[in-house]
């Protein structure tokens, strides 16, 4: 099985939006909005910024590469929510300029390889919560 279903690639390249959650250096959570790019070959998810190499969560994938990353939505009618949290592993990609990101996109990206998927609402007789990676 690939990291991702049909089903939640088509999910992921419909959002926008994410919240990547990121180890703070006192050890507390730091919550930021971030864009996001799905790689369906690799299951890994990329997430560009226009200066990711001087922001916080840069530093902090930097120094513990532990994350997390929710899309979500709610489906207006009938009302259904919707979410994917992918926990995985982070790298930073300081060269790395993603062609296929937004206007004004600059070289630095941060790299998820997923080992844990849950997902909610996205499919109903998909795989749910798994682990996806070692």
């Amino acid at each position: 099985m690939s990291t991702f279903t049909a089903a939640e690639l088509d999910y992921l390249r419909g959002q926008h939006l994410a919240r990547l959650a990121t180890i703070g250096p006192g050890g507390a959570p730091q919550v930021r909005p971030v864009g996001f790019l799905v790689d369906a070959e690799t299951g890994t998810i990329d997430i560009p910024g226009l200066s990711n190499p001087d922001t916080q969560k840069w530093r902090n994938v930097e120094r513990d590469g532990r994350v997390s990353l929710v899309v979500d939505d709610v489906v207006a009618e009938p009302r259904q929510p919707r979410a994917l949290e992918i926990r995985g592993t982070a790298e930073v990609l300081p060269d790395e300029h993603p062609v296929a990101a937004f206007p004004g996109v600059a070289p630095g990206v941060i790299r998820i390889h997923p080992r844990r998927i849950l997902a909610y609402g996205i499919e109903a007789d998909g795989p749910g919560n798994r682990t996806v990676g070692s």
